[in-house]
This record gives structure tokens, sequence and C-alpha cells, in this order.
């Protein structure tokens, strides 16, 4: 028997929690600075606590989740500093990465990330910020991979991570942010990925566009998010400032 298809990739109990978690970070149910108590996690997934810790590791090399030693696990919080000091560096790494993609690029590779875009922009005429966030970090990812450097691959995954999961917050909280804007830039990018042509600049001046709404997320008076009518495994809300 042949089956023309790749290999199914087994799921792990471990994945399926980091998973779980992620989509109460990135829907809000979560928020920067509440806390992840193992016991409870466990209880509220049914699963051992040894899966939810696995799971806690893996959420912090993603940057997602900070532990602090003799007080426990946290989602990781942010402070407008920090965002501008990851900044500086995503875009000098960043911009590195889209010249060595460029060489590496295939017509299918090109289909992938116009595909993205166009999801994006789909995304941001219905409003459905989730899904255009997953097609923002997704296009970056591809790019990413494509500069066959798996070191600064790794390193923009831990950067880029938790600024993302921050975007998707603080948007559900600020719907003004102009999202078909955002879509035109990455347009706009691919275009000059196309044609080889000032990739690293047009890069760093997407990524400009990016920190301008942190520094001007970072600035808003924070608050609840609206509720998702979902239900998500949730930690020890404490009070946090950013």
């Amino acid at each position: 028997m042949n089956i023309d298809t790749p290999p199914i990739k087994p799921v792990t109990l471990r994945h399926r929690i980091v998973e779980v978690i992620r989509r109460a970070i990135t829907s809000g149910n979560l928020g920067p600075g509440d806390r992840l108590v193992e016991l409870q996690l466990a209880k509220q997934l049914g699963v051992g606590n040894t899966a939810v810790r696995e799971a806690l590791f893996e959420l912090e090399r993603a940057g997602l989740v900070t532990r602090i030693p003799n007080k426990g696990s946290f989602i990781t919080k942010m402070t407008l500093e920090d965002a501008q000091q990851i900044f500086r560096v995503r875009k000098v790494l960043e911009g590195l990465a889209v010249e060595l993609a460029v060489e590496h690029l295939s017509a299918d590779d090109l289909n992938a990330l116009q595909g993205f875009v166009d999801a994006m922009n789909a995304s941001a005429e219905t409003s459905d910020i989730e899904h255009f966030y997953q097609n923002d970090l997704e296009f970056h990812r591809v790019l990413w991979r494509l500069s066959g450097n798996r070191y600064l691959a790794s390193s923009l995954e831990t950067l880029v991570v938790p600024l993302f999961a921050f975007f998707l917050i603080r948007t559900r909280l600020d719907y003004t942010v102009d999202l078909l804007a955002s879509a035109q830039r990455h347009r706009q990018l691919l275009d000059n990925i196309r044609v080889g042509h000032r990739v690293r600049d047009r890069m760093i001046a997407s990524l400009d566009s990016s920190e301008f709404f942190w520094e001007q997320a970072g600035r808003a008076p924070t608050g609840p998010p609206p509720a998702t009518g979902e239900a998500e495994p949730t930690g020890s809300h404490e009070p946090s400032s950013t």
C-alpha cells in the first residue's frame, strides 16, 4: 500500500498542554504577571504534574513564561524598556535573516509568504485579530528558517514570540490599531524580497512601525480584555503593571 503523504507527527501531552496555555495567553485569559500554579493547572486540565512542569519549561524557552526562584512561574511581563531593547536586537538579527533568506528563496517559498500576507489582509478585514497575528508570525518564521542559520532562527524565536503575544493582548484592548496598514507593510516587504532589493532596509522600516505601536500600547492604561466566551486555564491572578 502506497500512501502519498508525509509522516504524521505524534502530538505529545506536553505539546497539547503548551498549546492550551499559549492560547490562554494570546486570548488574554492569562495576562502578563499572572502566576501559573502547577497543581492547579494539572487539576483543571486533568493531567499529571510532570506533564505540566515540562510544558512550563517549554513555554519558558519560548519566552512566554518566566520562572522566579522560590516564587514560581509567571506569564512574562515586559516593560516598555524591555520591548525597546528587544526591538533594537531584533532589527539587527531579522535584517540579517531576511538578507540570508533571499539567497535561498524558491518559488514555493514566495508563494507561502504571499499566502501569509493574503491571510493577514483577510483577517484584518474581518477583525480576526488572533488569526492575523498567527499569520504575521508565520510569515517571519519562514524568513528565519530560510536564513539557513539555526542559531539565528532560534534567537529570533525566543525574542519575538513574547512580543506577538503582547501585541495580541494589547490589540484586544485597543481596536484602533490599523491591521490593514500592517498587512500592506508586509506586502511591500515581500515585493522587495521578490526582487532582492534593499530587503534589510525594508525589514527595519517595517519593524520601526511595529515598535511605534508597542510604545503606544505600552503607555496605554491596562485593563481586562473582552470576554471570548471560551473557558481557558487560569492561573493565580495578581495585579501587575507595565
